[in-house]
């Protein structure tokens, strides 16, 4: 399981398991938000496939104890006005 406080007052959680994945994320203000379904390892991507729809993959690269995680498939409201925009999504995790 991941967990990640980002400074938008928020958290991204992911949790993997054998073969599935849940990831919910939320931050201040917004409603929280989940997505769950399976994944697969193909190179260094991991590639989602929630429930129904088609597959997301994201790029990740693990050093030691640092793992990263970066998607430019994403899309955020950046100001609130319930329009989203592209984004690029770039988590860093270091094991404590």
């Amino acid at each position: 399981m991941v967990d990640v406080v980002c400074s938008l007052g928020g958290t991204v959680t992911l949790s993997l398991s054998r073969e599935s994945y849940v990831l919910t994320w939320s931050a201040a203000d917004r409603v929280r938000r989940s997505s769950g379904g399976v994944f697969r390892v193909e190179n260094e991507r991991l590639v989602l496939r929630a429930h129904g729809d088609e597959s997301d993959a994201v790029t990740y690269r693990v050093s030691g104890d640092t793992l990263a995680i970066t998607s430019d498939s994403s899309q955020w409201d950046f100001d609130g006005d319930g329009e989203v925009e592209d984004a690029e999504f770039v988590a860093v995790m270091v094991r404590l």
